[in-house]
């Protein structure tokens, strides 16, 4: 008797996982694949950029001799032309570590493989939300860049601007623009809505 009641059971789970709605059954593989394998580097998953980000903005900063060019995970860094993937970081496998907190030899030999990484935070200042870029082996982002974008009204047209800071600051000392000509043209000009450093001129 027990036997039979335990076969009506599972006859009754299996017609409800077979009659679930598409959304339900695939479910678990939705997970999976928003699931990403933590890296022994400390890395928990790639940072997304906004889809509004992405493509080439332009200065005319001596600082920044190349486009900063962002693709969906990643970026061209301007400042040394190198390619670098932005990343969310959390401890380190099999420890309970950030990789700043890794000993010294540990972050010398993995240096390389750093210099390839770009630790993605974000931080509101002077009312604005910022995109922190700044090195993985560090605590302190204080080595890093802060950015931001947004649209401002450009010859009477909208147009995507996007700003950078000192990155404890949130004072612009750089700005980019969607083609050279505005860059040129508006490189020193300063958006009523931001905050400018004295310190270090855009052009």
């Amino acid at each position: 008797m027990k036997s039979k009641k335990i076969l009506t059971m599972l006859a009754a789970a299996t017609v409800v996982l077979t009659t679930a709605t598409p959304a339900l059954v695939n479910q678990p593989a939705q997970v999976q694949a928003a699931t990403v394998k933590k890296n022994k580097y400390g890395f928990n998953k790639l940072y997304t950029f906004p889809k509004t980000w992405r493509g080439k903005w332009y200065s005319t900063n001596n600082l920044t001799p190349n486009p900063m060019n962002i693709q969906k995970n990643s970026f061209d860094a301007p400042w040394a032309n190198d390619h670098v993937k932005a990343v969310e970081v959390g401890t380190v496998k099999g420890t309970k570590k950030y990789p700043w907190q890794m000993s010294r030899t540990w972050k010398s030999k993995n240096a390389d493989l750093f210099a390839k990484y770009a630790r993605v935070t974000t931080k509101t200042m002077n009312g604005d939300k910022w995109t922190i870029v700044s090195p993985v082996d560090e605590k302190s982002t204080k080595m890093g860049y802060a950015f931001t974008v947004k649209t401002e009204v450009i010859d009477g047209k909208k147009e995507s601007v996007l700003f950078q800071s000192h990155p404890q600051v949130g004072e612009v000392t750089n700005q980019y623009f969607r083609t050279e000509e505005l860059a040129k043209k508006y490189a020193a000009h300063e958006f009523k809505n931001m905050k400018y450093s004295k310190v270090n001129p855009r052009n």
